[in-house]
């Protein structure tokens, strides 16, 4: 597969990493200042700046050329292995305390050693779950359902256009804040039916950290807004609903195909779907070996998100710093060490959060934020119809 030079720089900072963490971790600092270590993070950090500087207010890679319309596809495969994403999983568990070993080995006692690494060492089991889930991509029940429909030969399909992607922030009427209220967010994809109607369609929920799929939706909205999609059911949804009426989450699973193959995984509301699942015409056939694509995961520069993301990885740096060169030692060594692994360890939390609070304007609609315990607000929000709430 073609890559384009971003994604070769976003690929080669991963990499630079990488190696800095091997070099620290086979050789230890009695061999005196480690320039290679240093000149592995440098280079890292150069392919990220300049990653940065071309993927920033990058707008959206144009659609696939048009290709013939096949039909439903019967294949809906799992999301594709990012492995820049799996390599950044990695990085996070061990570079902690890759870089408090190195810093406080042979420089403090060994009481202390240990008192210090063993948070470290325990941190390592945190990523493991997203680091499986990155690998695996594990569907959720219902949406193996909906794959299994699919490939058995019929699904409910509804084709919508694709009016945006939808950034959609709500202070719920039983805040009790005056000031800063903080709203609650959902993201999701803004549709319109041949009626003119409108639906709404989420995507799956984040996990602690790690890569979001709030990403890819914000891709695919970004590519095919103004667009044919097709919003993709399972035939056995009155399964789904009985389900759902006992447990969460209350939503069906569909699958968002474009007419050009690519497609994302998302959740629709039970509300307002009924009219497209009892329709007897939306009950399709799928095409047997059509497979749709899970759409490539295009990172951009975002300040909001990255800025915040840089920074922590800067700190641990310039803490980095002097003792790669070998210019302090002891405690002061020991300080450093720690706080290069504290804001190591912190990097993934700050992206998570920035990431669910700051939109990316060229990849989303975002309309003002709507209070809830205003009268009227909610009217104001649903311009687009209560459909949209899903």
């Amino acid at each position: 597969m073609k890559r384009t030079a971003p994604e070769v720089l976003r690929a080669a900072a991963f990499g630079c990493a990488a190696v800095a963490l091997v070099l620290c971790l086979a050789r230890d600092r009695a061999d005196g200042p480690r320039l290679d270590v240093l000149a592995a993070l440098v280079a890292g950090a150069a392919c990220a700046g300049a990653w940065a500087l071309m993927t920033r207010g990058a707008p959206a890679p144009p659609p696939p050329g048009p290709a013939p319309w096949r039909g439903l596809p019967s294949v809906l495969p799992r999301d594709r292995v990012d492995w820049c994403a799996v390599t950044g999983m990695v990085l996070v568990a061990l570079a902690p305390f890759a870089a408090y070993r190195h810093a406080a080995l042979g420089e403090v006692h060994e009481v202390a050693l240990v008192l210090g690494a063993l948070p470290l060492v325990l941190w390592v089991l945190v990523p493991l779950p997203v680091l499986w889930s990155l690998l695996v991509r594990p569907l959720p029940e219902r949406h193996r359902l909906l794959a299994r429909d699919a490939r058995e030969g019929r699904v409910v399909a509804v084709r919508f256009e694709l009016e945006a992607g939808e950034w959609v922030r709500i202070i719920d009427e039983e805040n009790r804040r005056l000031v800063d209220p903080e709203p609650d967010v959902a993201q999701m994809l803004k549709l319109r039916d041949a009626h003119g109607a409108y639906y709404g369609v989420q995507p799956q929920g984040p996990g602690l950290f790690g890569q979001s799929p709030v990403g890819r939706f914000g891709l695919f909205a970004a590519t095919f807004r103004g667009g044919p999609v097709w919003v993709v059911w399972p035939d056995r949804w009155e399964a789904v609903l009985a389900v759902a009426r006992r447990q969460g989450p209350p939503s069906y699973p569909v699958a968002v195909v474009s007419e050009t193959g690519e497609m994302v995984w998302g959740y629709s509301a039970i509300t307002w779907s009924d009219r497209y699942l009892t329709d007897p015409a939306n009950r399709l056939p799928t095409v047997p070996g059509a497979a749709a694509r899970p759409l490539r995961h295009r990172p951009s520069f975002h300040a909001p998100l990255h800025g915040r993301l840089f920074a922590s990885l800067g700190i641990a740096l310039a803490a980095l710093t002097p003792l790669l060169l070998d210019l302090v030692s002891g405690a002061a060594s020991a300080w450093l060490g720690a706080l290069a692994a504290v804001a190591l360890a912190a990097a993934p939390f700050v992206a998570s959060r920035a990431a669910a609070r700051f939109p990316d304007p060229a990849r989303w609609h975002v309309p003002p934020v709507q209070d809830f315990r205003v009268p009227g607000s909610g009217e104001r929000w649903g311009e687009a119809g209560p459909d949209a709430t899903a």
